[in-house]
């Protein structure tokens, strides 16, 4: 077990945050059992694959199970436990069950395969690894097995299905176990979860939060919107990554809200399960919004009840907000990240042009700032890379100081690598990644500015910009889109339609590649290196 100490921020900042309760000294495991004892027959997850109602009292029993199979297996505080599972029941049992024992939680895309995975459980010395058997046609278990044999430490391996598995241990297996009633007194500050980055960089980083950030962040957010008791949760997102774990099921259970979960996406079903349970708030990629917002509209589905959409992680398009509000949807774009967790969002009551064109004010005691190459502070509306300093931020790289030692300075600044403005009224605006800022000629041009506009050009359903190599220039700007239909998108037009809205010659694309849609990660990033490998091996433009 690896001991793991906050070095990302000055004691002194530490103990600030502590003085003014800004870092809860409460965890996700107490508050579960709290509510459990107070109101037991309250629903904690509703199931979307197959409508099961499970409550408080029914997740504390099962998750408590799980924890005395885990600790029979020498699993205890500290301990890492990799759980990748998809968007159901037992996904949340198992992670309560986790954290009821103080070990750390790690949680994995079901999408994940053996490049990834060798690399995770080694990284964050798994003890335990629930899968499924299998999950949409691949073979988890077989998997597991090489990868049990390549990694010693990683001693017990469960299947989760709706069967007992002969020949593994199964999750009906691990119900019948005695249950644990003397949990360890936790400790908010310890580390709770690691987080691996999702895959658009070429080693996945091992982002390391404890109770006290994730619980700070995931507060500040229900303050920040209004949630209150009477809110419902729905989550789309994957619960094997931050945005679906711990703003969807963690920020339900830490305020005892009911959780939606939505395993595979489809748009038909999202409607269904909406105009079922009324939820009132997600947090999920742009491609959701749009796909829901289409199939509403064809189906005449209400979906009304979501008055808190949160959008980010890609460019949202102003005509997709204008277009959800229309449908009675309030989208609210926001910036966040693993390592920063929530660090701007709009709020229900911006300014609508604000909703539209910005990435909201920065949540309560979130510390934001631009910088220039040199460190040095800009002006109001000035680009630069941003940084971020608050009780949200995390406690580093696993097992990783000398990323860690880079991504800090000194005082606690954590050096986000993106690009953005904040205006002089504090609404921050993303233009793009550091590493992805195309330079021509010697000159900069940010992806995400170039998003946004060709986003709103007719025919176009996605979009993403890339730079290429180029002898002369070093890079060119490569434009891919998905078009409606590709009669109506050309390169010639997408360079009119671009100097019509006064777009610097630099800045246009030269070349244009038209792809039936864009490779994504399970969180909704574009998979760029992916892009720009299809577009080295041709392209129109």
């Amino acid at each position: 077990m690896t001991v793991t100490t906050d070095v990302t921020r000055p004691l002194e900042l530490q103990q600030e945050y502590r003085r003014r309760g800004l870092w809860p000294q409460v965890t996700l495991a107490e508050r579960v059992l709290a509510i459990a004892r107070d109101t037991p027959d309250r629903v904690a997850v509703i199931d979307g694959t197959d409508g099961r109602q499970v409550s408080y009292q029914q997740l504390v029993d099962d998750a408590s199970r799980i924890a005395g199979f885990l600790r029979a297996q020498g699993v205890g505080p500290g301990d890492g436990v990799s759980v990748q599972l998809p968007n159901r029941y037992e996904t949340v049992a198992v992670d309560v069950a986790v954290l009821l024992l103080g070990a750390r939680l790690n949680p994995l895309l079901p999408d994940y395969r053996r490049h990834e995975l060798a690399h995770i459980l080694r990284v964050s010395e798994a003890r335990a690894y629930f899968t499924p058997t299998t999950h949409r046609g691949f073979d988890h278990a077989a998997l597991a097995d090489v990868l049990r044999a390549e990694l010693p430490d990683l001693a017990t391996h469960v299947v989760v299905d709706a069967e007992p598995t002969p020949g593994r241990t199964s999750l009906a297996q691990v119900l019948q176990h005695e249950p644990v009633t003397d949990f360890p007194k936790p400790v908010p500050s310890d580390l709770s979860e690691l987080i691996f980055t999702s895959g658009t960089e070429s080693q996945a980083k091992a982002v390391m939060h404890s109770e006290e950030t994730l619980n700070n962040s995931v507060m500040a957010t229900a303050r920040h919107l209004g949630l209150g008791d009477d809110d419902v949760v729905w989550m789309p997102s994957p619960v094997g990554h931050s945005t679906g774990l711990n703003f969807g099921v963690r920020l339900a259970l830490l305020h005892g809200l009911p959780v939606v979960l939505q395993d595979r996406w489809d748009p038909a079903v999202a409607a269904q399960l909406i105009e079922t349970h009324r939820p009132t708030y997600t947090l999920a990629a742009t491609t959701f919004l749009s796909d829901l917002l289409r199939v509403a509209r064809e189906q005449q589905r209400d979906v009304s009840s979501l008055r808190s959409f949160g959008c980010g992680g890609a460019p949202v398009p102003p005509e997709l907000v204008r277009a959800a509000a229309q449908a009675g949807i309030t989208v609210l774009r926001l910036y966040g990240s693993t390592e920063g967790l929530i660090m701007s969002w709009n709020q229900p009551q911006s300014p609508q042009h604000k909703r539209e064109a910005t990435d909201g004010v920065h949540l309560p005691d979130v510390e934001l700032q631009v910088r220039d190459e040199l460190d040095a502070l800009l002006e109001p509306g000035s680009p630069g890379e941003l940084v971020v300093r608050g009780p949200n931020v995390c406690l580093g790289f696993f097992a990783d100081p000398e990323r860690t030692a880079s991504s800090f300075t000194p005082d606690g600044w954590f050096r986000t690598g993106d690009v953005g403005t904040v205006d002089a009224e504090g609404y921050v605006s993303i233009v793009g990644r550091k590493k992805e800022v195309i330079i021509r000629g010697g000159l900069n041009i940010a992806p995400r500015e170039l998003e946004d506009l060709i986003s709103e050009m007719p025919g176009v359903l996605d979009v993403a910009v890339i730079g290429m190599p180029d002898e002369r220039l070093g890079e060119i700007v490569c434009a891919c889109i998905v078009p409606s239909d590709q009669d109506t998108v050309d390169f010639d037009r997408m360079v009119e339609f671009l100097r019509a809205r006064d777009v610097a010659t630099y800045k246009l694309p030269q070349r244009l590649l038209l792809v039936p849609q864009l490779p994504r990660t399970a969180t909704g990033k574009v998979r760029k290196v992916e892009l720009a490998s299809v577009a080295r091996a041709g392209g129109s433009g």
